[in-house]
């Protein structure tokens, strides 16, 4: 099995989720006197213009918008870089080296939005992730200031009616329709392939899968469970998330009896930079695959794991966290392989994600984003 390389950053457990969207119906409407929309939360938004000084609650909402907009780094005023490692950081600004001037903030997860900080910047639009539909009193303040807020999750969501829903609505805000129609069309070609593939190929069973959230951080085994995820993933791409059986929310722990009778036939493990201290699955942006091929090994010759059939039999793999957000379609793209490399075959992630480099992300990376072991947890024969 060769080495590939193949980004929502996600090192604490809440962030395991691809934010479930409340039910309300999110619509987007340009007209000769500005641009409305009804945001993820059901609020109606309007702009007199496409925004052009935008606050980012959540840091890794600067990769999706970098896959619409020829400049956004020109476009933020402030984010919540937290979650943007070192060496992603260090990608971006030699690209943008203005990054470095965009206010950082802080406190945007945890209930300590700075308002008053973010009002004096002046911005047009402030994004917030859906976290803050429970939250009324941020939005509330930031509106009395007269400041525009949309609550949208811009990572597509692959369980919901519209993947894309999120990513459409922030064109919308910032006059990019047009331009991103490019990378929607892109995405929901790769999405239909995978779909329709597997519906022709009606395979008898799904392989079941472990996802190993944060893998070597501690014991076997936290696991994404039913809400929506990274576990969606695995079932769109033809398995079965084995954490969804017993955890009813977004993550749990799976204890080692579980895991051992469930036998998965696929182990899977996320990781980043994040786990470098604590010997976890070490992988990313600026990382080799030597690094990561190490890192993974140590990982699935742990306890619990080494025991599995499925790193006995060369189906172990590691992935990068972050992947699943804007970038989600490289990591279908890897799991499907994963999962059905003979339906697969030809899928390549690497590809996918040079593509998006190329043609799209005006913010490209490269390093190593997924892994790979053979045999018995064995590095793969050069």
């Amino acid at each position: 099995m060769s080495v590939r390389a193949g980004l929502h950053w996600l090192f604490a457990a809440a962030l395991l989720v691809l934010a479930s969207a409340p039910p309300a119906t999110a619509t987007a409407t340009a007209t000769a006197t500005g641009i409305s929309i009804t945001d993820q939360a059901g609020r109606k938004v309007k702009l007199s213009e496409p925004a052009r000084r935008i606050v980012l609650s959540e840091g890794s909402d600067m990769i999706g918008l970098a896959l619409i907009d020829p400049q956004p780094v020109a476009r933020v005023v402030a984010w919540n870089p937290a979650r943007i490692d070192a060496d992603t950081m260090a990608s971006f600004r030699a690209t943008a080296p203005a990054i470095d001037a965009i206010a950082v903030l802080k406190g945007t997860w945890a209930g300590g939005f700075p308002v008053e900080r973010v009002i004096a910047l002046e911005p047009d639009l402030v994004l917030l992730h859906p976290y803050y539909a429970n939250d009324r009193s941020v939005v509330d303040k930031l509106e009395a200031a007269g400041i525009a807020v949309a609550i949208i999750d811009i990572a597509p969501q692959i369980r919901a009616a519209d993947p894309l829903e999120g990513l459409r609505l922030l064109a919308q805000l910032t006059g990019n329709s047009e331009r991103a129609a490019g990378f929607f069309a892109f995405y929901e070609a790769h999405v239909e392939k995978i779909r329709s593939r597997l519906a022709a190929a009606g395979p008898a069973r799904r392989p079941r899968v472990l996802l190993e959230a944060h893998a070597g951080k501690g014991g076997c085994c936290a696991s994404t469970g039913k809400s929506v995820g990274i576990g969606d993933l695995i079932e769109f791409a033809g398995g079965h998330n084995i954490g969804a059986e017993v955890i009813p929310g977004t993550i749990g722990e799976l204890s080692a009896e579980y895991v051992l009778q469930a036998d998965p036939d696929v182990y899977i493990g996320t990781g980043g930079a994040y786990l470098e201290a604590s010997g976890g699955l070490v992988l990313g942006t600026g990382r080799a695959p030597e690094q990561a091929l190490a890192s993974l090994q140590a990982v699935v010759l742990r306890p619990v794991v080494r025991d599995l059939r499925a790193v006995a039999e060369g189906r172990a793999h590691g992935v990068w966290m972050p992947l699943n957000g804007a970038l989600n379609i490289v990591v279908i793209d890897a799991f499907a392989r994963w999962i059905h490399p003979d339906l697969f075959h030809d899928i390549d992630p690497a590809s996918t994600l040079d593509e998006i480099n190329r043609r799209f992300s005006a913010l490209p990376i490269a390093g190593t984003y997924w892994i790979s072991l053979d045999a018995g947890g064995q590095p793969p024969q050069q």
